[in-house]
């Protein structure tokens, strides 16, 4: 607007022994207020009931009234806060008592007459000087701690730079030191020493410029410095974002999120080290009970998802014997939200469909808003703070690494990561006392699901294989006479006979860890189909999608999956008959799928060559 309104307010007369404040507040362009407690900067006015202000720290803008406006009285360097006291002992409180007291008599004077000064100068063994003085503080303050003596020496939050040499310091900081491109203090010392000389004044030392950054809004610099996100979670307030969160329960909200971890894992053959695998963790806010977790070297994807999914929503009994672990897992069941950030993996449609048919509701962050989603973060941060304590960690960042040879020193496997992964969130970390419950997790969990001294069960899947693969990637497809086709592969079981001619389609699931066979729902019955040629042993997503790739490169076309198949056998040759293994195979190598096949296979008969006949059967027999 070209012509901003100023708009004037004068104050109310204040009693004399009031504590004063601003006698007149002018609202204008670009001038701090307080609003509804908060503070406010005006952006535009365009009457006395239309002003447009900002919250100062966040991004909220609002059209608000001169009546809701109150002054912001901001420190200026310029003029001296109020003394600071100094308390020794009880008898400086007794004497300011005193002199309160006595000057209640003449609380509706202005000012005192001489012999009513000399009078309290006798009582109280001053001067008269002395008795004016302390009835000015009086009359600014009429409390006792206005009489008490105050502090030798500046007040604090005074400066004593001129007004020129401020000006040039604020300049240099604005410049250098609240930017992007965060400028050291010592660069900004030294560009205001440049300019200082220039002119022809001392230059400021450092400890002058850092006591004057000292001053500035610690929260809104963090944001100019840093950005909105990297700020708000360097300087910003915390909260929550969770609504109502004092009034939760178990499994009405949990939070999921991914992570690489802090240390090289080996192979279980070679024990040469393979990489860094990803975690999937999800917690329950109620409890602070981690309900499940996965482990793989794949980057985060909707399987990992429905794999945590299904190790939170039901008993973890199966899992955890394999593994030769006896005690039980007890927190799991199906949870009414699921939160989780906005990653590629949590926005697939069929996911959330699959999540929203057995009562779960997904509920994402705000964008690039990570206190949304504190509780996970926190966690995740807790396990990687016990993970840098195992051989072979990769620490937080190479500053904190140092000289420690990661690769070298690394000893477990992914098998028995995740061994020691169990022991550590079900073993220790929900039997530690948690500081925001006062208890343990397990505490917290047990007595949540106890009532009237009978322990209840939390609610779960009726069907786990159909929880599982409902969550997994799925597309519809028809039966034709030679099965269903996926990944230009042909799958084909006698179940599909009934489905063939039918127009209608089915939603055909996949593992891509393991893409042998899809899984067709029927009805409300998921049935294996594998592939045709059964001879092929088993081989994930990825090896398949590779091979196609590179024999599509070499020849410049399409290939054939004849020859996908023996370019995928040829690899695991070689890397079998490798002597020493690159990091990449290694890791390759235990990402695929086992070969669960009979040991003893059948040979196909071949029918082309005529069978010898004996010329006489009973020849050579007794």
């Amino acid at each position: 607007m070209a012509n901003t309104p100023e708009i004037e307010t004068s104050a109310p007369p204040t009693a004399p022994h009031a504590k004063r404040g601003a006698a007149v507040m002018r609202v204008k362009k670009g001038v701090l207020v307080v609003c509804e407690g908060r503070a406010a900067k005006v952006l535009a006015i365009v009457s006395a009931s239309q002003i447009w202000v900002s919250y100062l720290g966040t991004d909220d803008h609002q059209w608000v009234s001169l009546e809701a406006l109150s002054p912001y009285e901001e420190s200026d360097p310029s003029t001296p806060a109020p003394a600071e006291v100094r308390v020794e002992d009880d008898l400086e409180f007794e004497r300011a008592a005193e002199w309160t007291r006595i000057f209640d008599r003449y609380m509706d004077c202005p000012a005192l007459p001489p012999d009513v000064k000399e009078q309290i100068g006798k009582e109280m063994g001053v001067s008269r000087r002395t008795v004016e003085r302390h009835f000015n503080l009086y009359q600014f303050d009429p409390s006792a701690r206005s009489q008490l003596p105050c502090k030798s020496g500046p007040e604090k939050g005074t400066s004593h730079l001129g007004k020129a040499k401020l000006a040039i310091v604020d300049k240099a900081i604005e410049e250098r030191y609240r930017v992007e491109e965060r400028g050291s203090i010592q660069a900004t010392t030294d560009l205001a020493g440049a300019r200082c000389a220039a002119a022809g004044l001392e230059a400021p030392c450092y400890n002058t410029v850092l006591a004057r950054i000292k001053t500035l809004d610690r929260w809104k610099l963090a944001r100019e410095r840093h950005g909105r996100v990297r700020g708000d979670a360097k300087a910003g307030p915390a909260g929550s974002g969770i609504p109502g969160k004092s009034d939760i329960k178990p499994l009405d909200f949990v939070q999921m999120d991914h992570a690489i971890v802090d240390v090289i894992v080996v192979d279980p053959e070679t024990r040469e080290e393979i990489g860094r695998p990803w975690i999937t963790l999800a917690i329950d806010i109620a409890t602070r009970c981690i309900l499940g977790f996965y482990l793989t070297f794949d980057a985060p994807s909707q399987t990992s998802v429905a794999i945590t999914l299904e190790q939170c929503c039901l008993p973890k009994d199966a899992w955890l014997k394999g593994l030769g672990v006896s005690d039980p897992w007890l927190p799991f069941g199906l949870m009414k939200v699921i939160g989780w950030d906005n990653a590629k993996c949590f926005r697939n449609t069929n996911l959330i469909n699959a999540c929203r048919e057995h009562d779960i509701n997904p509920r994402y962050r705000k964008v690039r808003n990570p206190v949304h989603g504190a509780h996970i973060e926190r966690v995740i941060g807790t396990y990687m703070g016990r993970i840098h304590l195992i051989k072979g960690t990769t620490f937080s960042n190479t500053k904190d690494r140092e000289d420690y040879k990661s690769g070298k020193k690394a000893i477990m496997t992914l098998q028995e990561l995740e061994l020691w992964t169990i022991h550590e969130i079900n073993g220790r970390y929900h039997n530690t006392e948690h500081g925001g419950l006062e208890r343990t997790p397990l505490e917290a969990w047990n007595e949540a699901w106890m009532q009237d001294g009978v322990t209840r069960l939390p609610p779960i899947p009726a069907d786990r294989r159909d929880f599982r693969l409902s969550l997994f990637p799925r597309i519809q497809r028809t039966a034709g006479r030679e099965g269903i086709q996926r990944f230009n592969i042909k799958y084909w079981d006698e179940g599909l006979i009934p489905l063939i001619g039918d127009k209608r389609k089915f939603w055909v699931a996949h593992d891509p860890r393991n893409i042998s066979r899809v899984y067709v729902l029927v009805g409300s019955t998921w049935i294996d189909v594998p592939w045709r040629d059964r001879t092929r042993a088993p081989i994930a997503l990825w090896e398949w999608v590779r091979a196609k790739r590179e024999l599509r490169k070499r020849h410049n076309g399409p290939v054939s999956n004849a020859a996908a198949f023996k370019h995928i056998e040829a690899q695991r040759e070689i890397e079998k008959k490798a002597a020493k293994k690159t990091r990449q195979q290694r890791r390759d190598q235990q990402r695929r799928p086992e070969d669960d096949r009979p040991k003893a296979r059948v040979h196909a008969v071949d029918y082309g060559d005529a069978p010898v006949l004996l010329s006489n059967p009973l020849a050579g027999r007794p």
